[in-house]
């Protein structure tokens, strides 16, 4: 079962490992198309969670909420017929905070303001929480951790008119994490915890311990991508 992240798609930003070009990321989903059952997020978490067999499905996520998800990311998807999710920080929506990660960028990309993550979800599209201040989950005490949470729950189920219930840890290393704050994101009500690390995973995996592979820099091309994943690279 495979989980793929994404964070922004642009071509007036050279490419990194937070950046893919438009033309990258139709190439990845023509391939995953073609060789994948492609799948929303909370299907393959729904199938976890009741022991049924996931494997050969991918899922496809982007994290932060970035302005070009909306405007650029979301036509191609549509275009290739492939649902996604999209984890927002919700603190960041509609605001004009440069994350501390863009500061050195040329331009900065801006976030989504909340009628377009709004568009996105009456598109189909899956809305998912990232937390509202982008926080290192791994290092927060449980009571800013649980703050962190029910915000963006809060704020997400405020402007979406439902309940969110997928959420995915911001940075997404194994440190970003502990088992504690792991414990927070199931007593907030989600369905699933997904990191930004790791290959794929088990055809009937713990939604609260999900691996994403993120599509950066160190995939070149969707056969890359294959290859490192049929022999285990990834």
């Amino acid at each position: 079962m495979v989980i793929v992240a994404f964070h922004r798609v642009r071509d007036d930003l050279p490419e990194d490992g937070l950046t893919a070009s438009t033309a990258k990321l139709e190439r990845f989903c023509e391939f995953f198309r073609a060789h994948f059952k492609v799948v929303s997020l909370s299907e393959q978490v729904a199938g976890c969670s009741a022991a049924k067999d996931m494997g050969g499905t991918l899922s496809i996520t982007f994290d932060d909420g970035y302005r070009d998800n909306f405007e650029v990311a979301a036509p191609i998807l549509r275009k290739f017929n492939l649902p996604a999710t999209f984890f927002v920080t919700t603190g960041f929506i509609g605001s004009p905070t440069v994350a501390p990660w863009d500061r050195d960028l040329p331009r900065q990309p801006g976030w989504m303001d909340w009628d377009q993550v709004r568009s996105l979800a009456s598109q189909g599209f899956e809305i998912g929480s990232h937390t509202d201040n982008h926080i290192d989950l791994g290092v927060a005490d449980a009571q800013t951790a649980w703050a962190e949470l029910e915000m963006s729950k809060h704020k997400l189920h405020e402007q979406l008119g439902k309940p969110v219930q997928l959420f995915a840890y911001p940075f997404g290393g194994r440190a970003n994490i502990s088992e504690r704050s792991r414990e927070l994101v199931r007593e907030a009500g989600f369905t699933c915890c997904a990191a930004c690390f790791g290959g794929a995973n088990a055809a009937t995996a713990n939604p609260f311990n999900l691996n994403r592979i993120v599509i950066g820099q160190g995939f070149v091309t969707p056969d890359q991508f294959g290859l490192d994943l049929l022999i285990g690279r990834v």
